[in-house]
């Protein structure tokens, strides 16, 4: 499993990917579900099996000490993933500037341009960018 760290490690070989985006904090049954059916996805379309996640979590960013503890620590969040045959992990800085991303610059930018994402796997509670 391959882990790039930000956004300014994403190479041209990157691009073309299926993902799924989240904290993936603990690799619960919801989790493993949905890597079962990011893999699914990614063996059809012949693309790496793809998770973004963040660093700190948003929560941790937004609610600093009153955020609930992590289940998992970065590494250990990694060594599950692995697990569940995941081949690439993009863990993105959560920071001013990403929490600030319009829903139109994550998708274009981000997943359309920088990842290349053919196709997203995401459960129905899923909400991303500012204001969610």
């Amino acid at each position: 499993m391959e882990l790039v760290r930000g956004l300014h490690n994403l190479r041209p070989r990157h691009h073309g990917c299926v993902a799924t985006i989240g904290n993936y904090d603990g690799v619960h049954r919801g989790h493993q579900h949905m890597l079962a059916a990011l893999r699914r996805q990614a063996l059809e379309l012949g693309l790496p099996a793809t998770v973004v996640t963040f660093e700190p979590t948003p929560r941790e960013y937004f609610e600093g000490e009153a955020a609930p503890a992590r289940l998992t620590r970065l590494r250990e969040k990694l060594q599950a993933l692995a697990r569940y045959d995941v081949d690439r992990v993009v863990c993105l800085r959560f920071d001013t500037e990403l929490a600030a991303i319009s829903a139109r610059s994550f998708e274009e930018d981000l997943l359309a341009a920088r990842l290349g994402v053919r196709h997203m796997v995401v459960g129905h509670d899923f909400h991303y960018s500012r204001r969610r």
